[in-house]
């Protein structure tokens, strides 16, 4: 009399399988959530530069309407976070005014660079709270009186 062997899997066997399916669905998980992570900081930073480069062209503007005017705010910070942008808001914005765009703020200051009054720096900074702490996007420029 013949006997037939037992055939299929064995407990370690099928525990092994699920195991290793496990593990490679956890980093799909994983990778798919830094991806998605970074995504979101990417398209945050492009925000926040597109905001920076609003606030600088529309300082040229206003260099261009009248330099005696625009020099006189050389020396002080500006919450541009309000739009229309204007000078308004002196001063740095408020620790929690993440209002612009309802995720950030901006804040541009003005330093004379030379002793005559005839080029200004401007830097403007825009801030965002995201996981990982706060994060900034700048920009820097220097406007001379040339006309």
């Amino acid at each position: 009399m013949k006997i037939k062997s037992a055939s299929g899997q064995s407990l370690i066997e099928v525990l092994t399988a699920l195991a290793v399916v496990l593990l490679v669905m956890v980093a799909l998980v994983r990778a798919t959530t830094i991806s998605m992570r970074s995504s979101g900081f990417s398209k945050a930073q492009t925000q926040a530069t597109a905001y920076a480069q609003e606030a600088i062209e529309w300082i040229r503007a206003e260099r261009d309407k009248d330099w005696d005017e625009f020099s006189t705010r050389a020396g002080t910070t500006f919450c541009l976070n309000l739009e229309p942008l204007s000078w308004s808001v002196e001063g740095m914005c408020p620790a929690d005014g993440y209002t612009l765009g309802g995720r950030f703020k901006r804040e541009a200051t003005l330093t004379s660079v030379d002793g005559e009054g005839n080029k200004v720096e401007v830097k403007v900074v825009v801030s965002w709270l995201e996981s990982g702490g706060e994060h900034q996007s700048q920009i820097t420029t220097y406007l001379t009186n040339w006309r």
